[in-house]
């Protein structure tokens, strides 16, 4: 009896595991070449653009690049989930409510979390490209 309980969970684990490796195996390569992905202007925000890489952000768990013209201000906002940022090309201020302005250029990288207000600002001289990953569905609520 001793045994069986030390070696279940071991058997447990390799069962997950052996299960984990055969999605990895079964999922689909995907590889776009920067001219291949698809961008679609937000309908709401003139100047916004973005390319769904895969979820759906309307839904829940995503990841997206999105292009935001130079000069252009989000203003103070927030999200209802943890928001991961990865800035590729551009300059962003990026604050946090109560905290000092930050210049982030590409390569730099924020997670803010759920509720946190911030604002960003696309520099003047380039437009600014990021991804965003957010284990839920996108949103954007502006500070009162």
């Amino acid at each position: 009896m001793k045994a069986l309980i030390r070696v279940f969970p071991l058997a447990l684990a390799c069962l997950f595991l052996t299960a984990a490796v055969g999605v990895a195996k079964g999922g689909k390569n995907v590889a776009w070449a920067a001219n291949d992905i698809e961008w679609k202007e937000n309908p709401t925000v003139k100047g916004a653009w973005a390319a769904t890489l895969w979820g759906d952000p309307s839904k829940g768990a995503y990841g997206t690049l999105r292009k935001v013209s130079a000069g252009m201000d989000l203003g103070m906002h927030s999200h209802s989930f943890d928001q991961k940022v990865v800035s590729v090309s551009g300059t962003f201020e990026f604050q946090v409510e109560g905290e000092p302005m930050k210049e982030l250029g590409p390569g730099s990288y924020v997670m803010t979390p759920a509720h946190v207000k911030h604002s960003s600002k696309c520099k003047e001289g380039a437009d600014c490209i990021y991804f965003e990953e957010q284990p839920g569905k996108a949103d954007f609520i502006p500070a009162k």
